[in-house]
C-alpha cells in the first residue's frame, strides 16, 4: 500500500464529527486537511417545539375545530382593520343557519333523524356568525368577545369530538 493512499490516524475529540479531505496532489507534501464539526445537541426549546409539532400533526383531525377557530380569529382581526363594512355582511349571515334549519325542516323532513345535533350545530353556527360580526365591529381585543371566542371554540371542539366518536 502506498503512502499516498494509507490513512493516517488523526486524533479527534469525542463527540465531534470528522470530515477527512484527502491529501492534495502537488509538489510540496502538506499535512492532510481535517475539518472538525462539533456536535451540537438541540436546545430544550427546539426539542419541545419538535415534540409539540409531531403531536399536533398526529392529532390534526381531532383538533381541527381549534385550528379553524385560531384561523378565524386572525382573519376576523384582519377584516376589522381592512374592511370594517363587513360587519353588515356578517350580521346578515347570522340568520343563515336558522333559515337553513327552517328550510330543511319544511322541505326535507328525512334529514331530521338526529334533531339534537342539527339544533346544536345551528346554535353554534349562529353564535359564531354573531361573534364574528361583533368582533369585526368592536375589534378582536375586546375582552368579552375573547371570552366568547374561547367558549365557542371549546364547545365546538367538544361537539366535534363527541360526533366523531359516535360514528
Amino acid at each position: 500500500m502506498s503512502s499516498r493512499s494509507r490513512y493516517r490516524a488523526v486524533k479527534v475529540p469525542p463527540g465531534a464529527t470528522t470530515v477527512r479531505i484527502p491529501r492534495q496532489r502537488g509538489s510540496r507534501p502538506a499535512a492532510p486537511v481535517v475539518v472538525l464539526i462539533p456536535e451540537q445537541r438541540p436546545s430544550l426549546t427546539s426539542r419541545a417545539a419538535w415534540a409539540a409539532g409531531r403531536w399536533a400533526w398526529r392529532h390534526r383531525a381531532a383538533w381541527a375545530p381549534s385550528a379553524a377557530a385560531i384561523g378565524i380569529y386572525a382573519v376576523t382581526a384582519a377584516v376589522h382593520v381592512i374592511a370594517p363594512w363587513m360587519v353588515w355582511v356578517l350580521a346578515a349571515a347570522t340568520l343563515a343557519p336558522v333559515t337553513g334549519l327552517w328550510w330543511y325542516r319544511r322541505h326535507r323532513p328525512e334529514v331530521f333523524a338526529q334533531p339534537a345535533r342539527l339544533a346544536t350545530l345551528t346554535v353554534l353556527a349562529t353564535a359564531a356568525f354573531a361573534w364574528a360580526a361583533a368582533t369585526v365591529h368592536l375589534g378582536p381585543l375586546t375582552a368579552p368577545l375573547a371570552w366568547v371566542w374561547l367558549l365557542l371554540t371549546a364547545t365546538a371542539q367538544v361537539f366535534w369530538l363527541v360526533v366523531r366518536r359516535s360514528r
